[in-house]
């Protein structure tokens, strides 16, 4: 017997998950490039289905889908007549689709179904697709609309029979629309209107720019992720970190008795006479850094000019030249790591097992590549600039200073505002 109403009359409905949880998982997956799953019209509970243009949003637009006539039948039967399991599905533009409840065994169904969706921009449609649902086999379409919101009057209502067209009339992306209209395929009734209209938000629709299109992301590399999370490793473990910790604990275990006990003394000292100057230590210990390597840079240049004398053969100088030459590769090594940090690859394994990674941990590593690049570039500036092989390694220099002297000269209070007003101000 054909059935008249939907199945969610018949039975209890399923508990329906978090809306607004739902809807905001299908729409990030539609921003992504990705399918989404269609939202059970009966789980939104009333809410509108958000746009993808959330800052440009000027009204809702609530669609009931009351009932169709005339559908095709997609269902054939020996025993029963033609007849089709019909449900549809909506959505604004290309945003997420909501569905409706099936109706079984009818070509004439009743849903009496309401939903909403935020209107972003008017040359938008309403797409409405209608599919005749199947337990063993896919779902097969049935016929589709589109309905154009330029058309949905502001102030009233728009309630009428709007005609189908069939599934084969439904041009395929990147096809050009059928300009001779194909037979029909029934009719569905539907009444739409447009609620909590802005007319400033409205106009700003028309007259704003769209907003930029995001750029694709890169292709999964796994060597563009390895490279710049190695070089991040080594300025800011192997160059920075380390090097204080283990010249700390040499500190601490005495592996250096006088340096350790010129480092008491000093301590002591300077706990008990220069505690109001601590504000100073640290520009000035990032100037005295700085200095340090500039004036090793110049010892360096020098010696690289003074003339060697020929010594002859022997054992001791061989093993000095072999000793010089194992130190200067390891200084090229740094330095072309220095330069380009592309070198850094896995093996060819490697890189084979991390094709069968699962799609969200390359959608991952896809994302950071991009942020890994930037953040070693970044801190290669950094380190560039302190180690004195930058441009602005000399206004940093002077910058660093000028801090010491007005954390000498202004109060611990003042200079703490100072501080903050600055950073807030030049972001």
């Amino acid at each position: 017997k054909p059935q008249r109403v939907c199945n969610s009359c018949v039975a209890a409905p399923p508990i329906a998950e978090n809306p607004e949880e739902a809807a905001s998982a299908a729409l990030e997956a539609i921003k992504a490039g990705k399918h989404a799953k269609p939202l059970s019209a009966a789980s939104l509970c009333g809410m509108p289905v958000p746009s993808c243009d959330e800052h440009r949003e000027f009204a809702t637009l609530q669609v009931r889908v009351i009932e169709a006539k005339g559908l095709l039948a997609a269902d054939f039967n020996l025993v029963s007549k033609k007849s089709s399991d019909p449900y549809c599905l909506l959505r604004v533009g290309h945003g997420v689709q909501v569905r409706t409840c099936t109706v079984g065994a009818t070509l004439e169904p009743r849903w009496d179904v309401t939903t909403a969706f935020r209107v972003s921009r008017l040359d938008s449609f309403l797409h409405l697709e209608v599919w005749d649902e199947d337990t063993a086999t896919r779902d097969d379409a049935i016929g589709f609309l589109d309905l154009s919101l330029a058309k949905v009057p502001l102030s009233r209502p728009f309630r009428g029979w709007v005609p189908l067209q069939p599934p084969e009339a439904q041009p395929l992306p990147g096809e050009a629309a059928r300009k001779t209209p194909a037979s029909g395929a029934g009719a569905v009734l539907l009444e739409v209107e447009m609620l909590d209209v802005k007319p400033v938000r409205r106009f700003q629709a028309f007259v704003s720019p769209l907003p930029p299109v995001p750029p694709p992301l890169p292709h999964f590399d796994i060597d563009a992720v390895y490279g710049p999370a190695m070089h991040l490793v080594d300025l800011i473990w192997s160059r920075f970190l380390s090097p204080i910790l283990f010249w700390i604990l040499d500190l601490i275990f005495w592996a250096s008795p006088t340096r350790t006990l010129f480092a008491l003394i000093l301590w002591n000292v300077g706990a008990k006479y220069c505690l109001e100057h601590y504000p100073a230590f640290f520009p000035l210990g990032l100037l005295c850094f700085m200095l340090r390597h500039y004036f090793h840079e110049k010892e360096e240049a020098v010696r690289a000019k003074r003339p060697t004398l020929v010594r002859k053969r022997t054992a001791p100088a061989i093993l000095e030249e072999s000793q010089a030459s194992s130190e200067h590769g390891a200084l090229s090594r740094q330095d072309s790591r220095h330069v380009d940090y592309d070198e850094a690859q896995l093996g060819s394994a490697v890189q084979s097992l991390c094709f069968v990674l699962p799609g969200s941990v390359k959608d991952l590593c896809r994302g950071l590549q991009p942020l890994l690049r930037t953040a070693a570039d970044g801190v290669q500036t950094v380190h560039d600039i302190f180690v004195w092989d930058h441009d602005a390694s000399s206004f940093v220099a002077i910058a660093l200073l000028l801090w010491a002297v007005l954390a000498e000269v202004l109060r611990f209070d003042l200079y703490l505002m100072l501080i903050g007003s600055s950073i807030l101000l030049a972001c």
